[in-house]
């Protein structure tokens, strides 16, 4: 294993006389760029989604859910003082779940014990699933399940095996294509197609009612508040039909804005519910970096260039972001830092390309995803369209990094390289941001990670001790997650 020292380098700062990023592009400089044409970010995801589906014997049609009107709500432009993590996020004695769930080579879900002992498989259905994701508290896991007839959103119990699951939402037309649960365990958000781009909708995990759509926009991302009531969403990108809001679950999907939408893509509440993060949009087509404290009303500012990817600690008021090197850059491929929201202190921990990052449930650590860096490897990482399109077409995969830095220590460690798998890369990383809110990577003890990698031509999936950097092969599978608990 290589250590190597952070850097204290000065951030990037944005020019001038930038050229300002355009729609709902979003440049991924792995070996791909996610062209968000039209109305959403959706066709692109959809497209990737339906890619790997083989066929399937018709089965009976979906049962197609009808959306419930409810009296309009005002959203409260800050979060109360008393707001806290999810009750989940340190287990009770007693209440470990510590299992990972999988999709299968038949694209059936299967749950298993970190060591590879009580494989069960939840479903033996005709649908085939995508992207499972645990419930808080670790009873329940819900995915996209699809077929010829449509897709729905299905939630399983981990003690059983259903051959033909209910969906609680199912569409032919307005296929669901994410999915986020709600700090509570309570509800399902999803994001669904939808002819004006995308719809936001929620629905009870326990199908006492049916889903309900609460705004429309194209893209859509969003952050839970830690007592399920509210949502901190960002819609429409930046630009006159960009919309950052702070809304109630049960309202109208409506709020009073906080900011001109900047360059970036999911917006993050901190742990404690007392800061927001955002990006916002400045005079000269530029944007910065904008941590607000919802008490004091007191923000830390940071101007950056291309696009801003952001995380909050769990456990502390930490933010870790990364953001595009270029001042034109549709990207947010670059050198990851963190923010003291208290004192306003910027750190730089790496600068090392990164292209994705996952915080530890104990705080301690971020693992980072980074790309070979020009000359090390035969991925080219440039984000031009011809280059890309042509590894599109051949079907090749990148080579990444994976490190560990602890943040009490400023140190971090190359664990190995790997080759992912093809979801993972074209699906997971370009919207890491908003996948780490509601998939986990990590072990509830913050002492490995699960991820899914190509290896002998075969999407396996492994166990890395963080501590090591060994990995211990688990299963042949695809999209592997960590129970929160």
């Amino acid at each position: 294993m290589n250590d190597f020292d952070p850097d204290d380098g000065p951030m990037v700062a944005m020019p001038e006389t930038p050229k300002r990023p355009h729609g709902c592009w979003i440049v991924f400089s792995i070996f791909m760029v996610f062209v968000l044409v039209g109305t959403s970010a959706s066709g692109a995801i959809w497209y990737f989604f339906l890619r790997e589906r083989p066929s399937q014997v018709e089965r009976d049609e979906l049962v197609e859910a009808t959306a419930v009107p409810h009296e309009s709500t005002t959203a409260e432009l800050s979060l109360p003082a008393t707001s806290v993590p999810a009750p989940t996020a340190v287990p009770a004695p007693g209440e470990v779940v510590n299992r990972i769930v999988f999709v299968n080579d038949e694209g059936q879900l299967v749950s298993i014990a970190p060591d590879g002992s009580e494989e069960h498989v939840l479903t033996s259905a005709q649908q085939r699933f995508q992207f499972p994701a645990w419930s808080p508290d670790g009873r329940f896991v819900a995915a996209i399940g699809t077929d010829r007839t449509g897709a729905g959103v299905f939630v399983l119990d981990d003690s059983e095996t259903e051959a033909a699951p209910l969906p609680l939402y199912a569409d032919r037309r307005d296929a669901p294509f994410y999915l986020y649960w709600s700090p509570d365990s309570s509800q399902v958000s999803f994001l669904a197609s939808h002819p004006d781009g995308m719809a936001l909708n929620v629905v009870p995990a326990d199908g006492s009612a049916d889903s309900r759509l609460l705004t429309v926009g194209g893209p859509l991302y969003w952050q839970w508040a830690a007592d399920s009531q509210q949502m901190l969403i960002h819609s429409g990108f930046a630009g006159e039909d960009s919309r950052l809001e702070l809304i109630t679950a049960d309202g109208d999907g409506t709020g009073d804005s906080l900011a001109a939408p900047g360059f970036f893509q999911v917006p993050g509440i901190s742990a404690d519910g007392r800061y927001l993060a955002y990006a916002e949009e400045i005079t000269g087509a530029n944007s910065r970096l904008v941590v607000m404290d919802t008490q004091s009303d007191k923000e830390v500012q940071q101007r950056h260039a291309g696009i801003v990817a952001m995380a909050w600690s769990p456990t502390a008021n930490q933010l870790a972001f990364t953001n595009g090197s270029e001042p034109d850059s549709r990207s947010f491929v670059g050198p990851l830092r963190l923010v003291d929201a208290a004192t306003g202190e910027i750190r730089v921990l790496s600068q090392e390309p990164i292209v994705a990052f996952f915080w530890s449930p104990d705080g301690r650590y971020l693992a980072a995803i980074s790309i070979l860096r020009s000359g090390e490897g035969d991925i080219n990482v440039q984000s031009g369209k011809t280059a890309v399109g042509k590894q599109i077409a051949q079907q090749s995969l990148p080579r990444l990094r994976l490190l560990v830095y602890d943040v009490t220590t400023e140190e971090g460690r190359l664990l190995f390289e790997f080759v992912p798998t093809f979801t993972f890369a074209t699906q997971f990383l370009p919207f890491f941001d908003q996948y780490a809110l509601s998939h986990r990577l990590w072990s509830p003890q913050s002492d490995a990670l699960v991820l899914p990698m190509v290896e002998d031509g075969r999407n396996e999936i492994f166990i890395i001790n963080i501590t090591t950097g060994q990995k211990r092969f688990l299963a042949e599978g695809l999209m592997p997650f960590w129970s929160p608990r």
